[in-house]
């Protein structure tokens, strides 16, 4: 589904939101006598109602989640380190600054095949980052944070070919709306 349509279904949901309670505050106006047996049987017809369509909707979206399952090794590991206001993206680890200097200004593009199972491994040299994966249409695919001295690991599955581009995601500084990344899908 497509953001615009996203945007839209949640506009005429808060309409719908809106004039149920426009409708019960204009109803409370009145004075009248309250039945409280049917507002209970109301209540309970409520509570399942909803309780079922919220588990409908649980056991209809679990099964499509993007995660791998437990225990599948990747089909690549990619090294992500964070300094302000770069990311480096290497196939190798990047433990030092003159490593995070030369992957993010000298080393070429990490290349991944195409339907590969990736494992970012993401870390941060300065301050938290926010590590986000874009497809090469534009959306964002995954993100997580990149934070100095511990290492988040994100799985992606990358099935379309093209540039992906990483951004940041956390305010980082002056030169924050620069901080990116790239790597491609071949």
């Amino acid at each position: 589904m497509s953001p615009v349509a996203v945007f839209h279904l949640f506009l005429g949901l808060a309409v719908v939101v809106a004039l149920v309670f426009l409708l019960v505050a204009r109803s409370t106006r009145r004075v009248q006598e309250v039945d409280y047996r049917a507002a209970a049987q109301a209540r309970k017809v409520f509570f399942f109602t909803l309780t079922g369509v919220l588990t409908a909707f649980l056991g209809i979206t679990l099964p499509r989640m993007p995660y791998p399952r437990e225990g599948v090794i990747p089909d690549r590991v990619v090294h992500v380190v964070g300094k302000q206001f770069a990311f480096a993206i290497s196939e190798t680890p990047i433990e030092t600054d003159a490593q995070w200097e030369e992957v993010s200004s000298f080393a070429p593009p990490v290349r991944i095949p195409v339907g590969s199972l990736v494992e970012f491994r993401v870390t941060s040299f300065d301050v938290n980052h926010g590590f986000s994966v874009y497809s090469p249409r534009g959306q964002l695919l995954a993100q997580t944070q990149a934070m100095p001295g511990y290492i988040n690991r994100l799985r992606l599955r990358v099935n379309e070919p093209g540039r992906y581009t990483v951004l940041c995601l956390e305010f980082c500084g002056s030169a924050h709306h620069r901080m990116r990344g790239v790597f491609f899908v071949e």
